[in-house]
């Protein structure tokens, strides 16, 4: 099986009308008329075409390679250009087509991805991460939260870090008054606070018993995370900007984070690796966005902890997520065990 070419797409999808995203797609080709797909998010307006233009560019620097061959395909995609390290775009462009080429890879043995890089289990927690933050009226939360657990959801998350202390305080002891004790109820504090008024925010939610409290402080202060992290009951989660496995790397060695979040920007490739990394050290990992892909290395791994399902993306695809009390059950079907929706990415595109 040889890389031929790809096709992307620009499209932006609605999820219920709660949850709208911008993504890229990519259809990565192969001699044998089978594709990997993938998608990046989070692209503004200005960088649509762009991130289209370097995914086409670098898929072409990979024609006549094998796609299986992961770890040599990705390197050749992230490995220095003019002495320093590939970023920004093309980062996010090669974390796609490196998923893309996984979804390949399990396609062309019939496997799911997940067994291919270790297939630990099948069923593993998920929590709904949409449509939770402060400023909606009560009313309308509650209405939310009864849908998500009648949807078999047994854990969700809240962004509270644009909100005061006192606002996120409240917000949280609502949440837990509407789903009981037995839902797990993260909070992401957004990187916008300093040690102080993260550590009150812990003390004043202890009674909620928060699963975790996520990036509590600035992404770049592993400092400040390790004070939070030595003063809080709750657990500390950190990671999700990290681009490089060497901030991973300070994370754990500095005691930052209870678990780590690792985002799509470093491939399933990458993913991996510091899942590994981070098994070493005794801490779960989680997925920051594309839980489609995502969820893969989290089932593969011993240390994976749970899926985040951000849904701006399940609209792209025929398939939705299955969750059964609590856990999301892993397709069978072979590579991502995703298809994509041709009508939505007709109807849905980005011109």
């Amino acid at each position: 099986m040889k890389i031929t070419g790809c096709e992307t797409h620009a499209v932006t999808v609605n999820y219920e009308g709660m949850m709208s995203g911008t993504h890229v797609v990519l259809r990565l080709r192969t001699d044998q008329g089978i594709e990997g797909i993938s998608y990046v998010s989070r692209v503004g307006p200005r960088n649509i075409r762009a991130m289209a233009l370097v995914m086409e560019a670098m898929v072409e620097s990979l024609n006549g390679l094998d796609p299986s061959n992961t770890e040599e395909n990705f390197r050749k995609l992230i490995g220095p250009s003019l002495g320093a390290p590939v970023s920004g775009l093309e980062l996010r462009a090669a974390s796609a087509i490196d998923v893309a080429c996984w979804d390949l890879k399990g396609k062309a043995v019939g496997q799911p991805v997940y067994k291919l890089m270790g297939g630990f289990r099948d069923r593993l927690p998920i929590s709904a991460n949409w449509a939770l933050m402060p400023g909606p009226p009560k009313d309308k939360l509650q209405a939310h939260l009864e849908n998500l657990l009648a949807r078999g959801f047994r854990a969700v998350k809240a962004p509270c870090g644009f909100a005061t202390i006192p606002a996120a305080v409240d917000h949280v002891k609502f949440i837990r008054s509407v789903v009981g004790p037995e839902v797990k109820i993260i909070v992401d504090l957004n990187f916008q606070h300093g040690v102080k008024d993260a550590l009150r925010f812990a003390r004043e939610t202890e009674e909620v018993d928060l699963y975790w409290i996520e990036d509590p402080v600035a992404f770049h202060d592993y400092e400040g995370m390790a004070e939070v992290r030595a003063g809080a009951r709750q657990p500390i989660t950190c990671g999700e900007v990290y681009q490089f496995q060497h901030e991973f790397k300070w994370l754990l060695e500095k005691r930052c984070s209870d678990n780590v979040m690792i985002d799509q920007d470093l491939g399933l490739t990458g993913f991996l690796k510091v899942a590994h990394m981070a098994q070493a050290y005794g801490c779960p990992v989680i997925n920051h966005l594309a839980p489609e892909a995502l969820s893969h290395p989290i089932a593969a791994v011993p240390n994976g902890l749970i899926v985040g399902l951000v849904p701006w993306g399940q609209p792209l695809f025929t398939e939705p997520m299955k969750v059964e009390d609590g856990n999301l059950v892993m397709s069978a079907a072979p590579g991502l065990g995703l298809t994509l929706d041709e009508d939505v990415l007709v109807k849905c595109a980005v011109n």
